[in-house]
């Protein structure tokens, strides 16, 4: 659901492959707009969102950009 959806727009397929091509050399920020609920009927368009957001943090992952440093300090899980 977008609020000026776009003929001939990306497919879906095209979209994540092209987020994986921007965030695999590094990715400085991401921005999803345009998703809205009242016009997501089916909720097409939030699964889409959520699936270009979790594709690109995996390829930051991936690359070895993301998630590989070792915590500074050591914190028990539970209290202070």
């Amino acid at each position: 659901g977008t609020g000026w959806p776009e003929p001939g727009g990306l497919l879906p397929r095209e979209a994540l492959n092209l987020v994986k091509l921007v965030s695999e050399p590094g990715l400085a920020g991401l921005e999803v707009v345009e998703c809205s609920p009242p016009y997501d009927w089916a909720e097409q368009t939030a699964l889409m969102s959520s699936r270009v957001i979790l594709d690109s943090l995996a390829a930051q992952v991936r690359t070895g950009k993301l998630g590989n440093k070792a915590a500074k300090a050591s914190r028990p899980a539970w209290g202070p």
